[in-house]
């Protein structure tokens, strides 16, 4: 089953209460919360992504005060309360303020804090005072506000079997949806508890309420059952029936191998009594830290926020210049940490600012009358990333954006690359492993077509190679299999501008089966020797969930046959360092050349040697290269 088309939704439910006099219900359940297997290996095919935050996050911690614990990053949230018809009742301002203010409170040691963006929403129906969690959909068609955590708060809420709930939280993709009860949003864990699930938390018994969890007391299997976090203790599933009023476990169950069970009674993500539940532990808050900066950082309140735009972000050369512009109106105080050190570089609106070698998280922390926010943007400038060669596996990738390569939403429906080891998150599409021979599992790089739109784009970008080769060709591999395939084209960006669809675009099934073998692909860079480009790999989401791409093994090789068919071949074209190579496939063949403008005026002319043509004596413009073979071609000249 696939994790974005049957909703991750995950419920937590009120204890002792019925609304069997209001809505006709006689049963009330105890948190029948589950988390889908695909859920479980979603988690997992992202690990390699979250572990690199994670790592910084608690190494930062453990130095007391180091990056990134210094940065807080501002979550927004818009409200919507449900009231009668008439105007009346739902929850109050004061009440709504001190959840927020709760909430913060618990989140601050996680770097994260919330703040309602551009007030309440009021949804006046007496019809969804009562709400069930099967009309989401036509809820968050209709007052959802992208870019935000969409709170719901409602009188009373039911699932899909029609039990009585305290609410639950999905997360898909940008659905970004918390649906509460207001008698529950006065309790201080339970939004906390929600908002745990939300950035990818599940409960400390693990993803099944109706089997002992099978997490040992002794950790040894922590990181792939329970809750797949190891310094939360083993859960047997905590209740009213074995935590007492003084939060103490009184349970005598054992796991598989005897051992008692020390679960902790105060975390947040158990089912403890709600009173208890006081606190998240260090690799539960770097967790949530870590999905935050992988997976929900666009985040941003339209109207108040902490966004910018900049004229570059990368270059192949030693240092660059960026221009950064705050793209928000309604901001009196601009404080930019263009590395993220801690060290505040500049507090006007928009700065200059020049780096040398490296890759640089960025971080702006902006304030109004009433408030300050921040947001750190990972590995935003990249300043010369050019490899000595072109020769990549992936394998020592944490993320897709690593080593400076480029990983892009172009779409923003959460269509985009991530490194990847054994399966894809979704079943029936994508490979089984990556494109080796080796028993040891390598990494590759996948689109997940998962949470997003048919049509939707996601960039894969390289960074700078320099062709210093006459008879170089760029090698990748690849494999696209699912019923639900989209395209994926290839495209080189050179100093001028993109040249898309360098080969013809790869569109549909590739595979027949999804552990066949990746496939290989080969783009001549002939015509680009002597120049610096990039490769970008464009993938266009197929037409539903089913239809991973992935690729592996992108390297550059210098080839010693003859790349083309033709008699000669010509390049670069266009001409930009004054030399042009008119290379012949047979040894034997020679031949006079003519270079002349398109009126028939000849510049140029000579016999076709091994050596480069100099052409510094023509201007830029286009011209016509006439060989005695009987053929032309088409050349083009630029002067830098």
């Amino acid at each position: 089953m696939n994790i974005f088309t049957s909703k991750i939704t995950l419920f937590f439910c009120i204890v002792g209460f019925t609304m069997s006099l209001l809505h006709g219900q006689n049963t009330t359940t105890d948190c029948g919360t589950t988390t889908s297997e695909a859920y479980i290996k979603y988690i997992q095919s992202i690990k390699p992504q979250l572990e690199t935050f994670e790592q910084a996050f608690l190494t930062a911690k453990n130095r007391k005060g180091d990056i990134p614990v210094k940065t807080v990053n501002a979550i927004p949230i818009k409200a919507h309360i449900f009231r009668r018809s008439n105007g009346t009742g739902g929850l109050s301002v004061s009440e709504l303020k001190n959840a927020i203010s709760n909430l913060n409170d618990i989140y601050k040691n996680a770097q994260m804090e919330f703040f309602l963006c551009d007030g309440i929403n009021y949804i006046d129906d007496d019809e969804l005072l009562f709400f069930d969690k099967r009309d989401e959909n036509a809820l968050t068609e209709k007052y959802n506000v992208a870019g935000l955590i969409n709170i719901y708060l409602t009188e009373y809420i039911k699932n899909d079997a029609n039990e009585s709930i305290c609410g639950y939280s999905n997360n898909v993709a940008r659905q970004d949806v918390i649906v509460l009860k207001n008698d529950c949003v006065t309790n201080d864990s339970t939004l906390a508890h929600e908002m745990g699930h939300f950035f990818s938390l599940i409960h400390t018994h693990g993803p099944k309420n109706d089997t002992l969890t099978e997490e040992l007391v002794d950790g040894s299997n922590c990181d792939t059952t329970g809750d797949g976090i190891c310094d939360t203790p083993a859960d047997p599933k905590l209740s009213n029936k074995n935590v007492n009023n003084f939060c103490e476990y009184i349970g005598t169950e054992t796991d598989a191998n005897g051992t008692a069970f020390k679960p902790d009674t105060q975390n947040i993500m158990s089912y403890s009594r709600k009173g208890c539940r006081t606190h998240f532990t260090d690799q539960q808050l770097a967790r949530m830290y870590a999905f935050f900066m992988t997976t929900k950082n666009y985040l941003s309140c339209p109207s108040f926020n902490a966004d910018f735009v900049t004229d570059v972000s990368q270059t192949c050369e030693e240092d660059l210049t960026v221009q950064f512009k705050s793209s928000c109106k309604n901001i009196t105080k601009w404080e930019w940490d263009m590395d993220s050190d801690g060290v505040i570089d500049y507090t006007t609106k928009n700065p200059k600012h020049t780096y040398s070698s490296g890759i640089y998280d960025v971080t702006l922390r902006v304030s109004n009358k009433s408030r300050s926010i921040s947001k750190t943007y990972s590995k935003y400038i990249k300043v010369g990333t050019q490899p000595d060669i072109l020769n990549e596996d992936f394998d020592d990738f944490d993320i897709a954006g690593d080593k400076g390569w480029t990983a892009n939403d172009v779409s923003e429906n959460g269509y985009n690359w991530y490194v990847n080891f054994g399966e894809t998150a979704t079943e029936n599409t994508g490979p089984n492993s990556d494109n080796s021979n080796t028993e040891v599992l390598g990494k590759y790089i996948y689109a997940e077509a998962s949470g997003a739109n048919p049509g939707d784009v996601a960039e894969f970008i390289s960074p700078c190679f320099t062709i210093d080769k006459e008879n170089s060709e760029l090698e990748f591999s690849y494999h696209m299999f699912g019923k639900g395939m989209g395209e994926l084209h290839v495209d080189l960006k050179t100093e001028d501008s993109y040249i898309n669809d360098v080969v013809p675009a790869i569109i549909g099934n590739q595979q027949r089966h999804q552990n066949d073998a990746f496939l290989k692909k080969s783009i001549d860079l002939s015509p680009y020797t002597n120049q610096t480009i990039k490769v970008r790999f464009r993938a266009v989401r197929g037409s539903n969930w089913e239809g991973d791409i992935a690729i592996d093994n992108v390297f550059i090789k210098t080839i010693y046959i003859p790349i083309s068919d033709e008699s000669f071949i010509v390049y670069p074209n266009p001409v930009k360092d004054n030399l042009l190579y008119v290379k012949t496939n047979d040894s034997e063949l020679i031949s006079n050349f003519e270079i002349s403008n398109l009126v028939g005026q000849t510049f140029l002319s000579g016999t076709v040697s091994n050596r480069p043509i100099d052409v510094s004596n023509l201007a830029s413009g286009t011209y016509l290269l006439i060989l005695n073979d009987g053929t032309s071609r088409v050349l083009k000249k630029f002067i830098k």
